[in-house]
Formats: C-alpha cells, structure tokens, sequence
C-alpha cells in the first residue's frame, strides 16, 4: 500500500456530505412532478439510484423522457431550483451531517486548509454554509454556475485546488457518492467517501477510503 500522503488541505462536497440536502433535493423533484401532473413520487432508494450524484439539468430530462412531460428541461429544472431554494431558505430544514462540526473545528486547529467543490449552483452554497454558520471555515467555496462540466468530470475541483494554490498530491477530498469520488480521483486526490442513505449502494470502490460518517474520518485523520 502507498504511504499516506501529508495533507495539508481537505475539500468537501456539499450536498449528503456537509449538509443532509438530498432529501429536500428529492422533496423538491417530486413536488415538480406532483406540479405536473404525473402521479409519481420517487422513494427513497429510486431516487438514490437514479438521481443522486448528477446534475440538476440531467435529472429534469430523465423525469421529462420518463413521464413524457410538454415542458422541457430548462422549464423543469428551474422549477426545481425554484423550490429547493425555498427550503434551504429556512435552516430548520438543514441538517449538518454527523461528525461535520467536530471535523471542522479539529482541521482549522490543525492549521490545514479547507474548500467546498459541489454541483450546487455557488448562491445555494453560499447560503447553505451561512444558514449553517460553517462559512468562515473554508477558504474557497466553488460552486459549478452552469458553465463547468458536471462531476464526474473533474472541473470543479480543479478550479477549486487552483483557487486554493492548493498540490492536488497533498489534498484530501471527501465524497458521498460515486460522480464526486470520480471527479476527486481524476483530479488527483486523495478520496475518501462518506456514502449516505441515498449513495450506499453506489459504486465507491476507487475511493481511497470509505467510512460510514466523519466521526470515522475525523478519527482516520488523527491515527
């Protein structure tokens, strides 16, 4: 086995990682649907094998091939953001995910540096990590504005780490689901993936390490 690489900088993913979004993400999906008429309503484990991991405009197309619907992707995934901006609006209905502030607190002692690489739009991240009161913790928070190709394309880690000046050799990614642990991997990260109840059953198995939540990472980074 390699030796463990000396990090000195740690990038996260938002959504099922920072933050528990993926239920509202699926809350808002199926309110589109139920808003066009199509008398389906994605569970759990549907919506975390179709959906989880991909882009918003991906998604918004599969439901509009699926379900045959007159409005196109554009339409549907606006509609989408429309509603999931209105719950992330309100912080009662963020959730951090276990271990996070732990983790956080223990790498900023640690003098290492920290940065947000997601799909979300940068607004939603913005506002997540404030409703969070998580902001100050990271130095770059890089979201993907449309114009960037979506994980598991290695795009917005690799604006991350070069707004960060950060050797891809001496960072550590952390991941939920199997588009982001790609998109780390081919960025030339260390990967760790934290899977959720939503990417458990994903294919994680180029991730460097896989835990069940950052209590574990968190105990990983100080053995």
């Amino acid at each position: 086995m390699d030796p463990m690489p000396q990090f000195k900088n740690v990038i996260f993913d938002l959504d099922g990682l920072i933050v528990d979004t993926e239920p509202l993400h699926q809350t808002a999906l199926n309110a589109v649907l139920r808003i066009a008429g199509t008398g389906h309503q994605f569970e759990t484990l549907e919506y975390g094998r179709v959906f989880t991991g991909k882009p918003i405009s991906e998604n918004t197309e599969y439901i509009r091939e699926r379900f045959g619907l007159p409005q196109n992707e554009a339409m549907l995934s606006e509609a989408h953001r429309a509603l999931f901006n209105v719950l992330i609006a309100d912080p009662r209905n963020l959730e951090p995910m276990a271990g996070l502030r732990e983790l956080l607190a223990w790498l900023q002692n640690r003098r290492l540096r920290i940065g947000i690489a997601s799909s979300s739009r940068p607004e939603q991240i913005e506002l997540i990590a404030h409703q969070l009161k998580i902001d100050h913790y990271f130095e770059q928070r890089v979201g993907n504005d449309g114009t960037l190709k979506p994980k598991p394309e290695p795009d917005v880690y690799l604006l991350a780490l070069e707004k960060m000046g950060a050797d891809p050799a001496e960072t550590l990614a952390l991941e939920d689901s199997s588009a982001g642990v790609s998109a780390a991997h081919a960025a030339g990260m260390f990967v760790i993936a934290v899977p959720n109840e939503f990417t458990r059953h994903q294919d994680l198995t180029i991730a460097d390490r896989i835990f069940p939540d950052l209590h574990r990472v968190l105990e990983f980074l100080q053995s």
